[in-house]
């Protein structure tokens, strides 16, 4: 009993190291990215075509401080992959301990995928939506860190959620996800990615609702069949032996 909780206290302590280590390059990164962001500003206020605005003296500041915290969380995310396979993966599975450097490479790949589709696709057509309700007594004064906000937050959740698929590999890999699982589980899954949509998009309309609902139900598809894949190639293995 004893040697089980010295065990335990000691994963702990792991899980806390790993941590504190990931929040300090959280808060290095973000300070960084803090020299950068009027041009990451910049960028993005391309999406809306016009000025935001500043509702007290402080939200400039304020919105250049978001961004940069969203640029530091997105830009340390690799550093994290890599600690949380170092500190969990690599132990659980041994055998997987080689593969650190190609999976953090793919999880960054598929990130960058997410944002790119948010950027390009579905923030233009969510902001569009939302400025078309103006008129010629209803003119639109957008908050300058509302709107980091509404970005921020579209992109980050996008970008994680297309390590899905990845993620979908390794859980059928180690016999945890089954295609019989999504099979059965479809409904929910609808279900699920409408309310994770609901939860994810800073806006309660139901057009930006549904334009994160539907990428989330690609990546179920998608993620099923990488599972359906791994277990064809499990049985093929198994029929050889």
């Amino acid at each position: 009993m004893e040697n089980r909780l010295h065990a335990v206290l000691d994963e702990v302590e792991k899980a806390r190291t790993g941590l504190a280590v990931y929040a300090v390059v959280v808060v290095v990164l973000s300070a960084a990215c803090f020299f950068i962001s009027e041009e990451v500003l910049r960028f993005l206020v391309r999406l809306l075509g016009r000025k935001l605005v500043a509702y007290n003296p402080a939200e400039g500041f304020l919105a250049l401080a978001h961004i940069s915290i969203y640029c530091g969380i997105m830009l340390s995310l690799p550093v994290g992959a890599w600690l949380l396979w170092r500190g969990a993966v690599a132990r659980w599975a041994p055998g997987w301990k080689g593969w650190g450097g190609p999976v953090i490479l793919i999880a960054t790949f598929l990130f960058i995928s997410g944002v790119l589709l948010g950027y390009y696709v579905l923030l233009p057509a969510g902001i569009a939506f939302l400025v078309s309700f103006e008129g010629e007594k209803v003119s639109a004064l957008i908050s300058a860190r509302k709107f980091i906000s509404f970005c921020g937050t579209m992109l980050l959740a996008l970008g994680l959620s297309f390590e899905a698929p990845l993620i979908s590999f390794f859980l059928a890999r180690l016999g945890w996800l089954s295609p019989g699982l999504f099979r059965k589980r479809w409904r929910h899954a609808i279900l699920v990615c409408t309310i994770l949509a609901a939860v994810i998009t800073p806006t309660p309309d139901l057009y930006n609702m549904t334009l994160m609902t539907l990428p989330l139900l690609c990546l179920y598809f998608v993620s099923f069949g990488i599972v359906w894949l791994v277990d064809q190639t499990r049985g093929a293995a198994g029929e050889r032996r």
